[in-house]
């Protein structure tokens, strides 16, 4: 596949080939003996499955009865009842784990598992899934299962946006090769490890990823051409299509899919697709737009048939270029807006985020065995280092206590502002209003615009856990777009204005970040409730005495005495400005501050807060 623009799709198999038959080891003494018979039995005849997997339920055999489990999972999976088939797998595991059996009983289950998630394009279970099976794989001691694991994990990977993390997977599988006995599944594997090469190269240009992609094809070609598997050939010379392309032949890019399409079965719907883009990719490059527009809407035809979103978002970009290039904006726009809505549903930060902390954790537990295998065998030289790693603890507290009590008050801080990130609530109260609003409205664009705006709050909340400080000028686009999603929740109860005086630098001043919305947030839930006039909320930022000055101020009841919810709320907004201010004065040793009350002769509150002039070059990073 060729790649002109990033997206979240990675084109091809994420499970080619698969077939459940393969993935049945276990030990000798942990295994269903009627298990295979029943299967041979049920795929060599006409009947429902029902009839065998009750046989394998009634079994006293605990395995028995988890391959039962693993069998109904299975057909709800090919009948696209996810979360049917989610229920199954669990129960699955769960006798699987009273047998007592090493991890490789769950091989099947867990590929499986894994593969329900991908197809939702919830890329990060399915990362949590691809580590167990690779430790159920590794405990096989299979060579052709580790090496596929390896590259499900380097494709997820791929799949959200980390490419050097990718190719160290990819690179962790290609010495199983060799090892494995079976022709057809070393071309599997080296089909994989083709397309993983070939990724990387797409996303950094490392020229040896490409000729690596290229050699992979060409020993397919040759093991698949020799045992006449016909997929696999196929798949070869798509493969050696997408290298062709990537060097500029096109020429031979169209000769290999020309290939590819003959050895390609009718009902191969990922792998028709796949060969259809291509095809309009290069007819778009040739300049033939209305060919290139046939072949699009072809893969796309197929993409649909497949279900997969993933590569239907990919193909609606495809088509947008095409509208660009030929000078139908009209089209390049709506197709456009197509992909974008199913990008900003499947992919965002937090994902790529939660799959990284998975590869942490499956690190973490396979250190946590190994120390663990290491201290049954020398435990006395274990216990020596610990003692001596203590007494040098003991000593190095003894003489630097008060400076570990100053950091551990800065941690404490810092951990309490990462708790205390925008409320929970407001995001579960969005995502209900948005949902209303999505039925409520038949305005697509209006739609697509908000969901685009959660989003982006969504990044910028969990940016902000490692990100002191932003511009003034981020900070108003924070903002307007906070309070823009505030009045979908709450709708003809307030409005707001966010803006700066005409003389601040609000693109090159900074301040840390997420100091006002917990104000404004309190202001919209609680000042604003139960008032029977609109609400009015107003945000400055100004300088004034050499300080930079940010006026909170709004119209609701203010702060009333007695009300402890109402107190509560502004404890906690002052709790959260009382964190960032003792962290801004010690790392910075300036002498901000903040004040809070009512207005006076109106109704509302005011917040002043005091901050220094601090400019962009003026922080270290």
């Amino acid at each position: 596949m060729h790649s002109h623009e990033k997206t979240v799709c990675i084109v091809l198999f994420f499970f080619a080939f698969f077939s459940p038959s393969i993935f049945s080891y276990s030990q000798p003494t942990c295994h269903c003996p009627d298990y295979n018979r029943l299967k041979t039995e049920y795929e060599n005849g006409d009947a429902d499955s029902k009839p065998y997997i009750d046989q394998l339920n009634a079994s006293s055999n605990l395995l028995c009865r988890a391959r039962a489990c693993e069998w109904i999972a299975s057909d709800h999976l090919d009948n696209d009842k996810y979360d049917s088939a989610d229920i199954f797998f669990r129960e699955a595991e769960k006798l699987y784990r009273q047998t007592g059996c090493s991890d490789s009983v769950l091989l099947t289950t867990y590929k499986l598992w894994a593969q329900l998630y991908y197809t939702k394009s919830d890329f990060a279970k399915a990362q949590e899934y691809t580590f167990k099976l690779l430790q159920s794989a590794e405990a096989s001691g299979n060579p052709y299962e580790t090496g596929v694991c390896y590259t499900m994990i380097a494709q997820l990977f791929n799949q959200t946006g980390q490419a050097e993390k990718g190719i160290v997977y990819s690179r962790r599988a290609v010495p199983f090769i060799s090892k494995i006995g079976q022709p057809a599944k070393a071309t599997d594997l080296l089909f994989k490890l083709s397309k993983r090469y070939l990724w990387h190269y797409q996303d950094t240009k490392t020229m040896t990823s490409l000729d690596s992609s290229e050699l992979f094809s060409y020993q397919q070609l040759a093991i698949a051409r020799k045992i006449n598997r016909k997929t696999s050939v196929a798949a070869a010379f798509s493969n050696l299509e997408g290298v062709a392309y990537e060097r500029g032949d096109l020429r031979k890019a169209l000769q290999f899919l020309d290939s590819s399409f003959a050895y390609t079965d009718s009902s191969e719907y990922d792998h028709l697709g796949t060969n259809y883009y291509d095809r309009a990719d290069i007819l778009l490059d040739l300049k033939q737009y209305d060919k290139a527009a046939g072949m699009a809407d072809s893969s796309l035809y197929y993409r649909k048939l497949s279900a997969n979103i993933a590569y239907i978002a990919e193909t609606y970009g495809l088509l947008s270029r095409i509208g660009k290039e030929s000078g139908d904006y009209r089209k390049a726009y709506d197709f456009k807006e197509l992909q974008r809505t199913i990008l900003d549903s499947v992919r965002n930060t937090e994902k790529a985020k939660t799959v990284a902390e998975l590869e942490k954790k499956y690190n973490q537990a396979k250190n946590e065995r190994t120390i663990k295998e290491l201290a049954q065998q020398k435990q006395i030289y274990l216990l020596l280092a610990i003692a001596g790693l203590l007494a040098v603890i003991a000593i190095g507290f003894f003489f630097r206590q008060q400076s570990l009590k100053h950091k551990q008050k800065i941690l404490e801080t810092e951990q309490r502002l990462n708790r205390s990130r925008m409320n929970p609530h407001f995001f579960f109260n969005t995502l209900a209003s948005l949902q209303s609003f999505a039925l409520r409205e038949n305005d697509t664009k209006a739609i697509a615009s908000n969901i685009s705006k959660f989003s982006h709050i969504m990044r910028e909340t969990l940016e902000s856990t490692y990100r002191e400080y932003v511009t003034v000028e981020q900070e108003m686009d924070f903002l307007n777009e906070y309070l823009a999603l505030q009045q979908i929740r709450f709708p003809d109860k307030f409005t707001f204005s966010v803006t700066s005086a005409d003389d601040l630098e609000a693109d090159d001043l900074v301040i840390p970040s997420m100091i006002i919305q917990p104000f404004a947030e309190n202001s919209i839930e609680h000042g604003f409730a139960g008032i029977t006039y609109p609400g009015r909320l107003n945000i400055l930022f100004k300088k004034e005495k050499e300080e930079l000055l940010i006026e909170v101020t709004d119209n609701g009841k203010g702060l009333i005495t007695g009300s402890k919810e109402n107190n509560e709320h502004i404890s906690r907004a002052s709790q959260i400005i009382k964190d960032r201010i003792y962290l801004l004065n010690i790392k910075l040793k300036t002498r901000a501050r903040f004040s809070i009350g009512n207005a006076g002769d109106r109704a509302g509150v005011v917040v002043n807060i005091h901050l220094p002039v601090l400019y962009k070059q003026d922080i270290k990073t």
